[in-house]
């Protein structure tokens, strides 16, 4: 049985305890339910759309047979959480891979256990660009030496935008 969430609107705002968001809940491509948390530590509400409760009904037993995740028995309340939560990472993961991707242009992406740290290179005022230094012979050598510096203290470099043979 597939279950999904669509339609998510959630409030990073009105989120205290539990996470603040409305969603339609989907079983099989079917919107049967709508799902909603006011984000002050309560639980997760989902009513059945008109014609819909038996569909519920088995998502409802579909669900109290899938094992359990964090010691905690498995419901459809407990599954609508948990695909909130797998949304928001998502929502996250991809606001963290356009900000990288848009930082990789002008420094060394550098991983860090929570996120990535840049290294820049300046002429005068102005920041030189990764493309910049790959295409001069001296601006491949310095950056050949960063990166060898940061493989040596066993750092990863994230970036995608530089020749392989400067790693």
């Amino acid at each position: 049985m597939n279950i999904q969430l669509k339609n998510i609107k959630f409030s990073e705002a009105m989120s205290e305890e539990t996470n603040a968001f409305v969603a339609d809940v989907y079983v099989n491509n079917v919107k049967v339910a709508y799902a909603k948390n006011y984000g002050h530590g309560g639980s997760t509400f989902y009513h059945a759309y008109e014609g819909k409760g038996e569909l519920l009904k088995q998502a409802e037993q579909f669900c109290l047979g899938l094992p359990s995740v964090f010691n905690f028995p498995m419901n459809l309340e407990f599954k609508i959480d948990l695909l909130l939560e797998d949304w928001l990472k998502a929502k996250d993961q991809a606001k963290f891979d356009k900000k990288l991707q848009k930082d990789m242009l002008t420094s060394l992406c550098i991983k860090t256990p929570n996120g990535y740290t840049q290294l820049t290179w300046k002429s005068g005022s102005r920041n030189i660009t990764i493309a910049e230094l790959v295409s001069a012979p001296n601006g491949r050598e310095v950056l050949k030496n960063a990166i060898a510096k940061a493989k040596a203290e066993g750092k990863e470099v994230l970036n995608t935008n530089i020749p392989q043979h400067l790693f």
